[in-house]
């Protein structure tokens, strides 16, 4: 149901990133999904919820949400408003009791804290985010709180990986040549993973504090969610994280 980046475990950090196995869902939703935008039932994505709450040390209730478009604004626990847009949401301990979390289904989640738990946040990066650098975006509020970079840790979750994704000319000439990979005959694949991981480390991230959690959410139909392998319709993930 969860899994969990050694980086970021300490006695006053929740965080995890689910998967899509251990819920109530049916059909192309079976069985965690976290997702309320698709058509699931209300009732199993709240008991879904439920689960994955209990399992990861936090109250529903506390979860913080916000509509996703794939953007590079990172929004301020505190600042939410009804209808607010953004691809990251990030929270100090004086925000607290909340847990900010982020929905995937092939999307690059990212979780960061840093070493003192006094900030964490949540980034949901696509191709489109990550040609945006969604991930600088936030550690730039982050750091425009107070926050030093080298003292965050980053853990990047599931996602689909450089081998499913393959891309058009138009998608891979917005990525640094080194994140893209050609093949003759072949069309162009995007490594998002190494662009996420190169965009941490730009903005000062030690490449140390770096973690990859989970695998290829395209190529593990049994274990993930993925919108490039099924289409719109399905379920998805969430990766979460809060301060105790």
């Amino acid at each position: 149901m969860l899994a969990r980046a050694v980086l970021l475990s300490s006695p006053r950090i929740v965080h995890g990133f689910t998967d899509r196995t251990g819920g109530v869902s049916r059909g192309r939703f079976e069985s965690l999904n976290l997702g309320r935008r698709w058509g699931d039932e209300p009732a199993n994505v709240d008991e879904n919820l439920r689960r994955v709450a209990e399992a990861g040390g936090f109250e529903p209730e506390e979860l913080r949400l916000v509509r996703q478009v794939h953007g590079a604004t990172a929004l301020r626990v505190s600042a939410l408003t009804p209808g607010a847009e953004a691809d990251a949401l990030w929270a100090r301990a004086s925000d607290r009791p909340v847990v900010v979390g982020v929905m995937t289904a092939d999307c690059v989640p990212v979780l960061l804290a840093d070493h003192a738990a006094t900030a964490v946040a949540a980034i949901h990066s696509g191709w489109r985010g990550t040609v945006a650098n969604v991930v600088g975006a936030t550690i730039a509020a982050l750091v425009a709180d107070g926050v030093d970079p080298s003292q965050l840790r980053a853990a990047i979750g599931p996602c689909i990986e450089v081998e499913a994704f393959e891309v058009g000319e138009e998608v891979a000439s917005q990525f640094a040549p080194a994140h893209v990979r050609r093949e003759p005959g072949r069309r162009p694949h995007v490594d998002l993973v190494a662009a996420v991981r190169a965009q941490l480390e730009d903005a000062g991230v030690s490449r140390d504090c770096i973690e990859r959690v989970g695998g290829c959410t395209c190529r593990n139909p049994e274990r993930y969610f993925s919108y490039r392998r099924d289409g719109a319709g399905i379920g998805q993930m969430l990766a979460f994280i809060g301060i105790r």
